[in-house]
């Protein structure tokens, strides 16, 4: 009987890799077939390289076989980025978690797709530097998925983002070819500079299998606040006048009234009890001790002007216990809803109220609890619509409400957490035809067969 490509494809690879990483049971490829969307999808077979060449092979018959290629590190996207659209390979790098390298003079480090990103927070720790992005999935997010979706986190505010720290990439492309973006160099400007093009491309451009990161020394002292707020918008003023006092804090998290109640129910949030409040601010500064004194002193000293309760920390174990409460909020919010939409929309800082307003009318109008929370200090709320499974298509109209509201108010509907197939639909609302055609032929030149991650984050 003549074998199917993908049939060819999974014999070939099985004698290359080995049956320990190559998977092909039902039950086996189940454990990749979700991520932290609401989505399931069963890929047709599971690859674990553990080396480059590995991945090149893979690559190379992939193209020949014409078999889709899913690139997955920890599968905690939520818009389904690391699941295949029908059946195709996934490429899980959790074996590809190597720190390559790291070199102090050059202040740089290369690393593997597969490292956790908290993994190279400790081992940077140890030498006095450190790696400021920070999802809040940080302890079991890799490297490599941080790259694909542009991941952030709380530090954006003053540090920026996962773009801000790409130096270079090493990127199989279909085929089996080898394409290495720049040198790991401060500056070049031999090449165009393509590294940009790949950070948020979430595996529709290639596969990476080094990445080469800059990193900072890491800051000598830290405090952290923690302050209460009877009006709920109240912290979105804080954080602008803050910015106009030139203060910039180090992270700046908002945590509004529907969040609250989900930690409250969920018995997370005792550090304020017998207090009436509607949101809450964390404020962490950081840097040198003698200017870090001085920003202190000036947030404290504004805070008892306009009467704010708040808490104050400078160890280290009590400022990351607090930080607990803020990483606390996903999971919390099941109580809420059995299931939930999560977006990261991003709006200009001068319109988060705004936005704010908005989706309290529409959590009104549509009866659904909707969380926003999020990194206040660069303008991203993660906005959750919480739902149990009778009100879903509530849920989806309720959705295109907000993030309608978000285009209007000049923002973006996903800032660190990409497009995948959750918000692909949406991209036509933001993106001018121009836009979507250019992206539709850089595509086209990196992957002509149309194999990496087919349907995800490009439009029809």
């Amino acid at each position: 009987m003549n074998q199917t490509p993908l049939s060819k494809f999974k014999r070939t690879l099985e004698n290359l890799l080995g049956k320990d990483k190559f998977l092909t049971k039902e039950e086996d490829l189940l454990s990749y077939s979700y991520d932290s969307s609401y989505l399931i999808r069963l890929p047709s077979c599971v690859a674990l390289p553990e080396k480059k060449e590995e991945v090149v092979e893979i690559l190379r018959l992939a193209q020949k076989y014409k078999v889709p290629v899913i690139s997955r590190g920890a599968g905690t996207a939520t818009t389904g980025s690391p699941l295949p659209h029908k059946g195709g390979v996934v490429i899980c790098f959790s074996k590809m978690n190597r720190i390559l390298e790291f070199n102090e003079e050059e202040r740089i480090v290369r690393v593997e797709p597969g490292v956790l990103n908290g993994e190279l927070k400790n081992f940077l720790k140890k030498y006095g530097f450190f790696y400021p992005p920070d999802p809040a999935s940080y302890a079991f997010s890799t490297i490599g998925g941080n790259v694909a979706t542009g991941a952030g986190g709380p530090k954006g505010l003053k540090y920026g983002t996962t773009k801000d720290y790409v130096l270079a990439l090493e990127v199989v492309l279909p085929g089996g070819k080898v394409l290495k973006t720049g040198p790991s160099t401060l500056k070049c400007a031999v090449p165009y500079n393509l590294t940009p093009l790949f950070i948020g491309s979430e595996g529709t451009l290639g596969v990476f299998t080094e990445i080469v990161l800059k990193v900072i020394p890491l800051p000598s002292k830290r405090v952290l606040f923690v302050s209460i707020h009877e009006r709920e918008e109240e912290p979105l003023d804080i954080i602008s006048e803050l910015l106009k006092k030139r203060i910039t804090p180090a992270c700046a998290e908002f945590v509004d009234k529907t969040t609250l109640l989900a930690l409250i129910k969920g018995n997370i949030l005792n550090l304020f009890q017998n207090k009436n409040f509607s949101s809450l601010l964390f404020l962490e500064l950081d840097g040198e001790k003698e200017t870090l004194n001085k920003e202190m002193i000036l947030v404290e000293n504004f805070y008892k002007e306009l009467k704010i309760f708040f808490e104050k920390a400078e160890d280290e174990k009590i400022i990351e216990n607090l930080w607990e409460i803020r990483r606390s909020i996903s999971p919390s919010l099941k109580i809420l809803g059995k299931k939930r939409f999560a977006e990261d929309v991003v709006v200009p800082r001068r319109f988060m109220k705004e936005l704010l307003f908005r989706i309290r009318n529409i959590e009104k109008e549509e009866g659904l609890y909707i969380s926003c929370f999020g990194h206040a200090g660069d303008g991203n709320f993660h906005v959750n619509i919480l739902f149990d499974p009778e009100n879903e298509k509530k849920a989806l109209k309720t959705r295109e409400k907000i993030l309608k509201e978000v285009l209007k108010l000049s923002g973006t509907i996903s800032g660190e957490h990409g497009v995948g197939y959750i918000k692909r639909d949406f991209v036509n609302l933001e993106l001018s035809p121009l836009q979507i055609e250019i992206m539709k032929k850089l595509k086209k030149v990196f992957d002509p067969d149309g194999i990496l991650n087919p349907q995800v984050k490009i439009p029809d």
